[in-house]
């Protein structure tokens, strides 16, 4: 019989003052645990596609897991619907960072996890962007023990020289999800954040000088973001710390739609190989 996983949302506001929306996943009766905080990708949300599931799931195992929005992704009251579309405008990745940190130290300062979370002993997981913002946010907070980067992309700096130009000229970049026109679009604000730290947000410095264990997991018919991108920040990592695995036959997000319709081998395994590899990087002890 699988284990009694109870589910407690809760609301956070980071240091800017931003609402921070997340659930909390814990298995009943469980005294003390290592943490798991999972970071949605681009486009994504807490309650998109397989989150819930990935929560109740590294739950089972025995982890707290947090899964949470970030606080400017475009979600407000309706949790599966994007809403917000003047946040969504500012939604750099300093703010992510933020958002992250946030939670973060939540975990470790006891206000959240009703006392069940182990302070020194908290991982976090990153889906494609969120890679990028789990990696860059573990190297500059301590409090992150390790990290996997699940279908991370190896650079934030996306955009192409058409692009910068049009985001110029009319103030804003139009943004399509799935190749579907939206509502939804970037402001100066985002693209000023990313010409401002170009450095801080160099993702192949970032894993250069990271002290902790990293595990990228990645499909390698990955078509939105090409299996070349992992393995660059592979290359520039301590490999004594880092493992890549790659995974015949899956894409980008494992198999996974939304909605999610349950159980699905690859999703399944790849928690499983992410759980087994943070009980041995994370500390079980006080």
């Amino acid at each position: 019989m699988p284990p009694l996983v109870l589910e407690h949302p809760f609301r956070l506001t980071n240091p800017s003052g931003d609402e921070i929306s997340g659930d909390l996943r814990v298995q009943a009766g469980l005294r003390k645990a290592p943490a798991v905080v999972i970071c949605h990708g681009f486009s994504a949300f807490k309650d998109w596609g397989p989150f819930p599931y990935l929560g109740r799931r590294f739950a089972a195992q025995g982890f707290a897991s947090c899964v949470f929005n970030f606080s400017h992704n475009g979600i407000g009251d309706n949790p599966r619907k994007f809403t917000e579309f003047e946040k969504f405008s500012r939604n750099t990745i300093g703010k992510e960072i933020e958002d992250l940190g946030a939670v973060v130290s939540a975990l470790h300062g006891g206000i959240l996890g009703n006392g069940v979370v182990l302070p020194h002993s908290i991982g976090v997981v990153g889906h494609s962007r969120g890679g990028a913002v789990a990696l860059l946010a573990a190297s500059e907070d301590a409090k992150i023990g390790a990290v996997s980067a699940w279908g991370t992309v190896a650079t934030v700096f996306r955009y192409t020289p058409h692009q910068r130009e049009l985001w110029e000229r009319q103030g804003y970049l139009p943004v399509s999800i799935r190749s579907t026109r939206t509502r939804l679009r970037f402001g100066l604000e985002v693209l000023r954040d990313l010409e401002a730290h170009r450095e801080r947000y160099d993702l192949e410095r970032a894993i250069h000088r990271l002290g902790i264990p990293v595990l990228f997991v990645h499909g390698k018919a990955d078509a939105t973001v090409r299996v070349e991108e992992p393995m660059r920040l592979y290359e520039a990592s301590d490999k004594s710390r880092t493992e890549i695995v790659l995974l015949d036959r899956v894409g980008h997000t494992f198999g996974a739609n939304h909605p999610f319709r349950g159980h699905h081998p690859a999703v399944d395994h790849v928690v499983d190989l992410t759980a087994r590899w943070f009980s041995l990087h994370l500390p079980e002890t006080v």
